[in-house]
């Protein structure tokens, strides 16, 4: 059995949609939501996902999958079973993945074959042309050197935020394929938090456990919306172009966030926004995180493919049968005063005049929260902050 290895970094430091896109739009919320849920029975502090990464390089092991392994991926990633909409679902989401001159988005694909492993041509020209993938000949016995070249292109493509996503271990003679997708974010807040005004603040754990952090502070207008439903509030803060968004979700109560989280479809699906003047208060905060997907996805019932009668025919000859032996990502984020890198001017601290005064909503996040980054490609980023 010959092995299959897919690998995401991600780093965060969009026409109008076809009624394939708004279906991938639907389901791609329940496969971020049911991701979640999986990471909450083996994270109980801070974590960062990418859905889209992991969505993105196993619709691509889909395209060369067959009978039940396809069945079983399409159904997890709640993506149609038809190669072709998948093909035109990806097409479509490529050139929202693109950054302009106010901020920098840009996913990459890869794939890293063995240097004796014919993959087909199907395959390799829907890699191209659907996903936009490189594909690039490697030799796996020198597993140090090929762990290497994976590794320097996943830090070029992610301004040197993600390392190490490939260890030499996961790599040996049987390995006939790596597929990489590495997604990474920049961007400056429309409206900045002033650097003055950051200050230690108490930020509850819990309602016995408290702790201290950078606290960010600004006074201006965000999209704001009270949910009676989640007894949450949600405060979209864009980032400059717009087109990129982070949404926080503040739990109304301290220990709050687990019963926000059951419901976390709701969570992820956008609110209907007022503009309000809003007195903001968020942490600083960076966090890093590795994610083994195996366990995760075989929950989400993708089996087949781990196993040695998975079938991935239609990615090589079929001599190399291949299964996948592990899914892993690493995430980064850095959310600071200017903004938020993610591998993904002075701001407004406005005051009123007494004619016309109307007190800010209150939007203090000195509490466990959700947080996700959104663009017109659909949810970038979700994570839990726990505490500092």
């Amino acid at each position: 059995m010959k092995f299959l290895v897919l690998l995401i970094g991600v780093a965060v430091a969009f026409a109008k949609d076809s009624s394939v896109s708004q279906n991938f739009s639907e389901g791609y919320i329940q496969f971020s939501a049911d991701v979640y849920k999986e990471l909450l029975k083996s994270h109980s502090g801070n974590f960062l996902v990418c859905p889209l990464s992991v969505s993105t390089v196993l619709a691509l092991t889909h395209i060369g999958a067959k009978g039940d392994t396809a069945k079983q991926i399409s159904q997890a990633l709640h993506l149609p079973e038809d190669k072709h909409a998948i093909q035109q679902i990806f097409e479509e989401l490529s050139p929202k993945l693109e950054g302009d001159d106010k901020y920098d988005l840009s996913s990459a694909n890869k794939i890293y074959v063995s240097k004796d492993f014919e993959i087909s041509k199907d395959f390799k020209n829907t890699a191209i042309n659907s996903f936009k993938s490189e594909i690039e000949n490697i030799n796996f016995d020198q597993n140090s050197e090929a762990a290497s070249i994976m590794n320097n292109w996943v830090e070029e493509r992610t301004h040197n935020k993600i390392k190490d996503l490939v260890s030499e271990d996961d790599l040996n003679g049987d390995t006939r394929a790596v597929l990489i997708n590495a997604l990474y974010f920049h961007g400056k807040w429309a409206t900045k938090f002033d650097v003055r005004y950051t200050e230690k603040k108490t930020f509850h754990v819990t309602n016995q456990k408290e702790t201290k952090v950078d606290m960010m502070e600004q006074i201006s207008s965000f999209k704001y919306y009270e949910s009676s439903e989640l007894n949450a509030k949600f405060l979209e803060m864009p980032y400059k172009g717009k087109d990129v968004s982070m949404t926080i979700v503040l739990p109304n109560d301290v220990e709050g966030l687990s019963s926000l989280e059951k419901k976390i479809a709701n969570v992820l699906r956008q609110p209907e926004y007022t503009t309000q003047k809003v007195h903001v208060q968020i942490p600083k905060f960076k966090i890093e995180s590795e994610i083994q997907f195996k366990g995760i996805l075989m929950e989400l019932g993708v089996v087949d493919a781990f196993k040695d009668s998975a079938d991935f025919s239609g990615i090589g000859a079929a001599k190399d049968r291949l299964k996948i032996t592990k899914v892993v990502q690493k995430t980064f984020i850095e959310v600071e005063e200017e903004g938020t890198t993610a591998a993904a001017a002075t701001a407004v601290y406005m005051g009123y005049a007494a004619h016309a005064y109307v007190p800010p909503k209150e939007f203090n996040a000195n509490h466990p929260f959700i947080y996700y980054l959104r663009s017109p490609a659909g949810i970038l980023f979700i994570g839990r902050y726990m505490e500092g």
